[in-house]
């Protein structure tokens, strides 16, 4: 399929980047005022302003200046042109092309598999199949029960709690003997099928993947996040049983409770208790508490580490007081880890401090190398990465969310993210040697089996319950 965007700035065209990597022939009109554009560091602009052309070819794309839009629409004779639905000059000048179908969005409001499936949709009926990731036969196919996951997201091309937790909850699956498979709908950039601790992954746009669980028949779908509402609504159709995973209490999350799964999985108690009173569905649907799993000697690392380190370098997971800390600590050094989620402000790296791209190794390049945790959160729902760092007796600095408190109880030290002060008196003090450092360690240790032992609990009433709904 060939894609020609019009973009008001280079730095929103992630959506495209996927879908070329994908296999599908995108082509690039940035069409914001004095936008420099990818080949910037290579002396050539696409800024409007200076009217220069291209196209220059960067991640599989050609980018192309405005005023060569007409140029790129007769070289590259596209499939769909996107538009963004807030550009009036764009609009205006293609209004009315002949053959060409638009498609006017906000790739903001769309996953990437959403926007896949609306390109696809604008192409004449006989070549539609032929956009789309074929329909692969069933992977579960001669097994009495079938548990499928339709997600947006899988390990391990994408790391973030929610996607690690899902992940181990279909290992757990997986390891008792109940057939899994794991469906992505938002990754058109990962390949067609892969495997992950025993557990199989298939990559499928939103309506194949329909026509896969529909040919399937499973007898328990399991969703969470942008999936929600819509795999809830395949399973009631296909009269298989549904399962929701909540990961937080944040509005837009829970819109999808009103398609009433047949169970709830809620990842802490402090988010089942802050939405009862606003969404009555949580009190009448049956719900189970499973707490992010974290099984510590999968993550324990062998002690040495000697850097400060902040997993996910967003504003809200707290860059800025990372930063802060390592300026006043200078003799000390810093670590950064990419995230999975959120703009990621790796720029401007502290002198003392390294940041690395995100990893799937997190116990060999980020735990191993670490002496103290910084967890300066806005916003956690329950802090896996703390957790996991607990394993290896790492000392914690947090910003006091209830899910962090929930996760780390008394094994970490919490103080509020905008005191960087103290922030940076609480990590020098865990970074010395000494008795504080020590006790710091014991309690963490301490707390990571108390979590280890839960986790085996919680996930073995996991695989009851899905066992019951399948009947079985």
């Amino acid at each position: 399929m060939r894609i020609l965007a019009f973009l008001p700035a280079y730095r929103q065209h992630a959506h495209l980047r996927a879908m070329a990597a994908a296999g599908h022939e995108v082509h690039v009109v940035i069409s914001g005022r004095e936008q420099p554009g990818p080949c910037a560091e290579d002396g050539v602009s696409l800024s409007v302003g200076r009217g220069v052309g291209g196209p220059c070819v960067v991640d599989g794309m050609s980018f192309w200046g405005l005023g060569f839009w007409w140029h790129a629409v007769q070289t590259v004779h596209p499939h769909v042109l996107v538009v963004d639905e807030r550009d009036a000059r764009v609009l205006r000048l293609t209004a009315g092309l002949p053959g060409v179908r638009r498609l006017i969005c906000d790739q903001g409001d769309m996953d990437v598999g959403e926007f896949e499936e609306a390109c696809i949709r604008l192409l004449p009926a006989p070549d539609r199949d032929g956009a789309r990731t074929p329909v692969p036969p069933d992977p579960l196919a001669g097994q009495p029960v079938k548990v499928v996951a339709w997600i947006h997201y899988g390990v391990p091309y994408r790391r973030a709690g929610s996607e690690t937790m899902l992940h181990t909850m279909m290992r757990a699956l997986q390891d008792a003997g109940v057939p899994s498979l794991v469906v992505c709908s938002s990754m058109p950039d990962a390949p067609a099928a892969w495997e992950v601790d025993g557990v199989p992954y298939v990559r499928l746009g939103t309506q194949p993947a329909e026509l896969l669980l529909t040919r399937m028949r499973p007898d328990v779908i399991v969703t969470h996040h942008n999936y929600a509402a819509r795999a809830t609504e395949v399973a009631r159709r296909l009269r298989a049983r549904s399962v929701m995973l909540m990961h937080a209490d944040l509005d837009y999350a829970a819109r999808s409770l009103s398609a009433r799964p047949d169970l709830l999985v809620m990842n802490t108690e402090w988010v089942r208790a802050s939405l009862a009173p606003r969404y009555v569905e949580v009190t009448e649907i049956p719900t189970l508490i499973v707490r992010p799993p974290v099984r510590a000697e999968e993550h324990r690392a062998d002690p040495g580490g000697d850097r400060v380190t902040l997993v996910n370098m967003s504003a809200d997971k707290g860059v800025h007081t990372w930063r802060a800390v390592a300026g006043a600590l200078p003799h000390l050094p810093f670590l950064g880890i990419a995230g999975a989620h959120g703009q990621q402000l790796t720029m401007p790296c502290p002198p003392n401090a390294r940041i690395i791209g995100q990893t799937s190794d997190m116990r060999g390049d980020v735990w191993a190398r670490t002496r103290v945790l910084m967890m300066p959160s806005l916003y956690e729902s329950y802090g896996m990465a703390a957790a996991e760092s607990l394993a290896s007796g790492i000392p914690v600095v947090a910003h006091p969310t209830p899910g962090l408190r929930e996760a780390l109880g008394d094994a970490a030290t919490f103080i509020d993210r905008s005191d960087t002060a103290a922030w940076t008196a609480a990590v020098a003090g865990l970074y010395a040697s000494g008795e504080r450092r020590e006790e710091a360690r014991a309690a963490a240790f301490a707390r990571s089996a108390y979590l280890d032992a839960r986790a085996r609990e919680e996930l073995a009433a996991w695989v009851d319950a899905v066992r019951g709904l399948a009947g079985g």
